[in-house]
Parts: structure tokens; sequence; C-alpha cells
């Protein structure tokens, strides 16, 4: 899944004092533009808002991103399986009789 949209420094970007006053039309903001909210506080940056949606997307992506670096530390250390290795487990796991659930 894609990560949200990047931030419009025109119009995402918001001072603290500005969203504390406004805090349910950013909110709608995020939700119907899908961007996310730059929060500043003393000209630096200080939180970000995100619709609960792009938050669930952004952190499914990331998940899978680290799932992907793992993979590759894998390889680098020489761990992956063979395809006849692979293939030989899934014939293994294809005749074993199923596991009963634990209670």
């Amino acid at each position: 899944m894609p990560l949200p949209a990047p931030i419009n420094l025109e119009h995402d970007v918001v001072p603290f004092t500005a969203f504390r006053a406004s805090l349910a039309a950013y909110i709608e903001q995020t939700r119907r533009t899908h961007r996310p909210i730059l929060v500043t506080q003393n000209g630096k940056s200080a939180a970000v808002l995100l619709s609960p949606a792009d938050f669930d997307q952004a952190a499914e992506t990331l998940a899978l991103m680290a799932d992907v670096r793992a993979a590759e530390a894998e390889l680098d250390r020489g761990e992956a399986l063979t395809p006849a290795e692979v293939e030989a487990s899934l014939r293994t796991l294809r005749h074993s009789p199923p596991t009963p659930p634990s209670s």
C-alpha cells in the first residue's frame, strides 16, 4: 500500500496556534485530501496529523519494508534457502497431517 500523499508546503504546514484554533477543520482536511498536516512550534516541526486510514497504510507499508530488509539481511548472511530446499519443504508440509489447534 502506498504511503500518504506528500505534504503541500503551501497548504499543509501550520503553526500550532492556528492548528489549535481550527483543529476540526484540519482533521477534515486530512480526511478529504489524504495529505498530512505538519504542525510547527516555534518555527520547527513538532507533529504530523494523519487520517487513521493513511496512518494504517503507512504503518503497513513500513512493516512490509522492514520484512524486506530482514530478508535481505538473511540473504547477506547466507541464510537463504535454495529453490530445491523450498520445494522440498513445501512437499513435506503438503504431506504432513494438519496440526490440531491448541486450546
